[in-house]
């Protein structure tokens, strides 16, 4: 769809909202169809707020370019500290 309106194609014209999308269902919890709803509704919002608020903060001098910061910023933070996912469920090891 994206081609469609630029009239070009690339090969990695995907590539950010798949990275995208891959965060938000790590954020939420893999398999679990909610929680990525979840992760995608608090990846936005945070990406959003921290844009807006982030050129004011430094006084222009870092703008809304540097979303993308928070997006994988939230996905180092949500991996170290829950490892599953807001909404997902520890799997215990089987011997």
């Amino acid at each position: 769809m994206v081609a469609a309106n630029y009239s070009v194609a690339h090969f990695y014209m995907g590539f950010l909202p798949g990275l995208k999308a891959f965060t938000a269902a790590v954020l939420g919890g893999i398999g679990n169809i909610y929680g990525a709803m979840l992760g995608g509704l608090v990846l936005g919002i945070v990406e959003s707020l921290g844009a807006g608020y982030l050129g004011q903060l430094t006084g222009g001098f870092l703008g809304s370019h540097y979303q993308d910061i928070f997006a994988f910023a939230v996905l180092i933070l949500v991996l170290t500290l829950r490892p599953s996912g807001l909404l997902g469920e520890r799997v215990s090891d089987r011997a």
